[in-house]
């Protein structure tokens, strides 16, 4: 309402970086990440009045830089990375905001591994993009869609105009935006249109370059 900033006082009860989150209504959910190690750990931040706990359940397997999208019900964690050695992921985890349990609804992201991804969503589709893959660690501008109505993962076949992860990720009810990342270190902003899949580049660019970035959106 007018964009100042505070400290609500309630920290994440363990420091961590390339952690993934999905919420709800109700809930805000930070999952799993690097302490060093990897951890599965989830914390909950309960919007009602900003204190932090830990949720029901942890992610089944430690991962830092999992992509997240999230419905009203659901929240998805996909991809994600180990290391030392590096390996990378396709799996992904579904969590249930009704009791906070997670199972693995089948479906992995094609065909390879990703990381330190951003994922955008409306109410049917998911994207999972901007990403890490593995094993070499190429950035990637590929786009992977997940149907909220049966959890099945496609690809579109509209890339994004360029390869990039660690970028910022926003969402409207039309619209994708894919803003700043690596590499090399970018200030542009990437963008998909939700009725028909396709991308292209944003009218215009962050102020300044820069990679490892959070967005929020409403």
């Amino acid at each position: 309402s007018n964009e100042t900033m505070s400290a609500p006082g309630n920290n994440l009860p363990q420091a961590r970086q390339f952690l993934a989150g999905v919420s709800n209504s109700n809930y805000g959910y930070f999952g799993a990440g690097e302490a060093p190690p990897e951890v599965v750990t989830v914390d909950r931040i309960d919007f009602s009045n900003e204190t932090a706990s830990a949720a029901a359940n942890n992610l089944p397997q430690a991962k830092d830089g999992m992509i997240t999208v999230s419905t009203p019900n659901y929240g998805y964690f996909a991809g994600g990375r180990t290391w030392p050695p590096s390996v990378f992921y396709t799996d992904i985890y579904s969590m249930d905001f009704a009791n906070e349990t997670f199972s693995l609804p089948g479906n992995n992201l094609p065909p390879q591994g990703k990381s330190r991804g951003s994922g955008v969503f409306n109410t049917n589709y998911g994207y999972f993009s901007a990403a890490l893959i593995g094993p070499g660690g190429n950035a990637t501008a590929t786009v992977d869609r997940i149907d909220f109505s049966n959890d099945s993962i496609s690809q579109p076949g509209n890339n994004l105009p360029q390869g990039r992860y660690d970028a910022g990720a926003v969402s409207t009810l039309n619209y994708g935006y894919f803003g700043g990342g690596n590499y090399p270190v970018k200030n542009t902003v990437d963008r998909i249109n939700f009725i028909d899949d396709t991308t292209d580049t944003a009218a215009n660019n962050l102020p300044q370059a820069r990679e490892a970035l959070a967005g929020v959106s409403n």
